[in-house]
């Protein structure tokens, strides 16, 4: 399995704790990479970088972001961080699903047909 830095990924260090992370740094002649850990097991371990071995780690699926709210909030952090590209990229794509909800909330309004309280067409 490939890694690359910026990867998110899990692992199981030498002292047998589960982390999550994203790889820092690699040194593919030994074999290592460095994580820096957001989640562990071990309290102590969050906030700090980790050495592993490559074979212990298993790179975590892409996140992509499904409706508007989520697109925002990456926006959000996308400012905060002063991300200009980032903000690039995610702003059409705001943009787009808008524009797929805007059709669909049409679509649903368009089908609906008032009921009884016996669910017979009025």
């Amino acid at each position: 399995m490939k890694v690359e830095i910026s990867d998110w990924v899990q692992a199981k260090t030498r002292n047998g704790e589960l982390i999550h992370g994203f790889v820092e740094a690699l040194d593919s002649q030994q074999e290592m990479a460095t994580v820096y850990t957001v989640k562990s097991d071990n309290a102590e371990s969050v906030g700090k970088s980790v050495v592993v071995r490559e074979r212990w780690l298993r790179k975590l699926p892409e996140y992509s972001p499904q409706d508007s709210e989520a697109i925002r909030s990456l926006i959000d952090i996308a400012l905060m961080t002063r991300d200009e590209q980032w903000f690039s990229e995610l702003s059409p794509a705001l943009s787009t699903l808008a524009n797929a909800e805007d059709e669909q909330t049409i679509k649903n309004a368009i089908s609906y047909s008032p009921m009884s309280r016996m669910g017979f067409p009025v």
